[in-house]
């Protein structure tokens, strides 16, 4: 049984609203880990500036399955727009082995890498490049997160401190309403262990945050790539889809044009 290309599109749209349910309980995971309870911080010895971290729970590994549940939607939903394509642009193509192209970051997809599109256009292939020089980043790591979840797990830890500070907000004769505001967090984290010591010569507030660990990576991953990872995939469905459309309308004024 053959499927159009347009109930492709529309399964590759369900695929990335399924992962949104799971990025709720992902998040909804990590926000319990990240509680005050779940450590404590006591004062170093002779250095009041400082402050030794003690952890009472470690991440739970139930974060490195949910968050495998979510990749897992994330790169299906890539394949599926990429199956969506080439059966648009070829209706008797053969999908076994179509994904979506990831190729190499910051370099031109090779002869290998367009055999997962084999049958595009030259249209779509520059829609499919141009996607991939914009969305380098985020690609790269659906990519990476992808293959590591497939073999191997997805190791949570604790990685970083985040500052925080209070802002005024409103200063009222009775009253004063405050914010807390969060300070930048350095894009390299690294895994803090039990009984580390923690600057706090900022004077900032200070709280733990967790992480995830790809293998012959020395950093950590945190919320923010999992949401770029998120975020790409929206893009790119949003830079794809119109892509049928235009495709379908010029195919259209070219037959009226040789009629």
């Amino acid at each position: 049984m053959s499927t159009s290309y347009t109930l492709r599109i529309d399964c590759a749209l369900l695929r990335y609203y399924h992962a949104q349910d799971h990025i709720k309980i992902l998040y909804d995971h990590i926000k319990q880990a990240e509680k005050l309870e779940n450590y404590q911080i006591v004062d170093a010895e002779n250095n009041g500036d400082k402050k030794i971290i003690k952890f009472k729970n470690n991440p739970p590994v139930l974060l490195s399955l949910v968050l495998g549940d979510v990749i897992h939607s994330l790169r299906s939903s890539l394949d599926y727009i990429a199956c969506a394509i080439v059966s648009f642009c070829n209706s008797g193509a053969d999908l076994a082995h179509i994904q979506f192209p990831f190729g190499e970051k910051g370099k031109a997809l090779n002869c290998k890498n367009r055999s997962c599109i084999k049958g595009v256009s030259d249209a779509a292939l520059d829609l499919i490049e141009s996607i991939r020089e914009k969305h380098s980043e985020g690609l790269s790591l659906i990519c990476n997160f992808s293959n590591q979840d497939k073999h191997r797990l997805l190791l949570p830890a604790y990685t970083h401190c985040i500052g925080y500070k209070f802002q005024v907000d409103e200063k009222k004769e009775t009253t004063t309403m405050l914010s807390v505001q969060p300070q930048r967090v350095l894009d390299h984290k690294t895994l803090i262990k039990d009984g580390d010591t923690i600057d706090f010569s900022d004077q900032l507030m200070k709280a733990i945050r967790i992480g995830f660990q790809l293998e012959n990576d020395d950093g950590y991953y945190g919320t923010e790539s999992i949401y770029l990872m998120n975020d790409t995939v929206r893009q790119v469905l949003n830079s794809i889809i119109p892509f049928f459309s235009i495709a379908m309308l010029e195919s259209e004024t070219d037959s009226k044009k040789s009629a």
